[in-house]
């Protein structure tokens, strides 16, 4: 059953911000007020800043480093396919995943969004480019809260129109995790934390949770939201980064975990993808999302010789960029890797 989560009642970043800059304000305009006194004889053409370097440096220094990121407009990317259903979009954002799912008719899942350092911020450009700038997400999944999944997620809470987030529920202690919190609270975007046996429809498709369990577990990556999606005849099962432990309880439960496409365990790491797992699922296609030549050394080889000995076709997102998988309305589909 999903929980909603309790608001906490502190202030978010920006409402102390707010605060903050009220006092700067009247200071500001005393000081200004001061200076059309005393500085009658500075440059007419000075800027606003020069004329009021009377500022004391350190409010001088809050304004300035409250300049933030904003996202360049770029016009969305429509789709040119009337057989198209869905596209699963494995998206190249370094070592971190980020997987972009859009029904024909609009409807938006997003799982995961990247590492936190990632300065380039790919993963707004991307969502501005497929789902427009200020665009409607109708389901932001964070399978779990390490960085290099939720990384930049506050800034796809403010700069779109996130309807609604799920959680694992699994505290963390970082700065991004308290970002993210915050840029939740500050949204009042609807908060959920699935469990395993959760079925939701989310426009056409259908969501099915797998994990976690009601008892949660030490491990950060093994309360990962096990999803799989599914539209008609196509379905993509997401284990985030579960290890092979995992993997076997769920085995245990003997439900069916077949899917079309596997979206590999915890960036092709050694510790997931296990031989009785790939037979289970039994994918048609297998992608990993990982960096280039990333110090992790995901991913792993004897987790990819287990994949190839079942003969699965096999893309990673540091190899082949941007794996863009089209699904059509009779369950076909293809993949189409950026680079090749």
């Amino acid at each position: 059953m999903a929980t909603k989560r309790k608001k906490n009642k502190k202030l978010t970043k920006k409402q102390r911000f707010q605060l903050k800059a009220s006092f700067v304000l009247l200071a500001m305009i005393l000081c200004i007020m001061i200076g059309v006194v005393i500085g009658r004889n500075t440059d007419p053409n000075a800027s606003l800043v020069d004329k009021v370097v009377q500022l004391p440096n350190e409010l001088k220094e809050m304004i300035l480093k409250e300049t933030e990121y904003q996202p360049v407009e770029v016009p969305k990317k429509e789709s040119t396919s009337s057989n198209e259903n869905a596209i699963f979009r494995f998206l190249d954002i370094g070592q971190g995943d980020a997987t972009l799912i859009q029904a024909s008719d609009g409807t938006t899942i997003l799982i995961d969004t990247g590492r936190y350092d990632d300065k380039e911020k790919r993963i707004i450009d991307y969502l501005n480019q497929y789902v427009g700038t200020g665009g409607k997400i109708d389901l932001l999944i964070f399978t779990h809260n390490d960085s290099d999944h939720i990384g930049n997620g506050d800034l796809v809470l403010k700069y779109f129109d996130v309807k609604e987030v799920w959680m694992n529920g699994h505290d963390a202690t970082t700065k991004v995790y308290e970002k993210l919190l915050d840029a939740i609270a500050e949204k009042d975007t609807a908060y959920f934390e699935p469990k395993a046996g959760l079925t939701k429809a989310i426009g056409p498709f259908e969501l099915e949770v797998f994990n976690p369990t009601d008892e949660a577990k030490s491990n950060q990556n093994d309360d990962s939201i096990i999803t799989r999606v599914t539209i008609g005849e196509f379905s993509g099962m997401f284990p985030g980064d579960a290890a092979k432990r995992v993997e076997k309880q769920l085995l245990a439960n003997g439900k069916s975990l077949s899917s079309t496409l596997l979206h590999i365990g915890h960036h092709g790491s050694k510790e997931s993808s296990s031989t009785d797992w790939l037979a289970a699922v039994n994918p048609k296609v297998a992608i990993y999302s990982a960096g280039l030549n990333n110090t992790y050394h995901h991913p792993n080889i004897e987790a990819m010789e287990r994949i190839n000995a079942l003969g699965i076709p096999v893309y990673g997102t540091d190899i082949n960029g941007t794996i863009t998988v089209s699904v059509a309305k009779d369950g076909s589909y293809t993949v189409e890797p950026t680079k090749k």
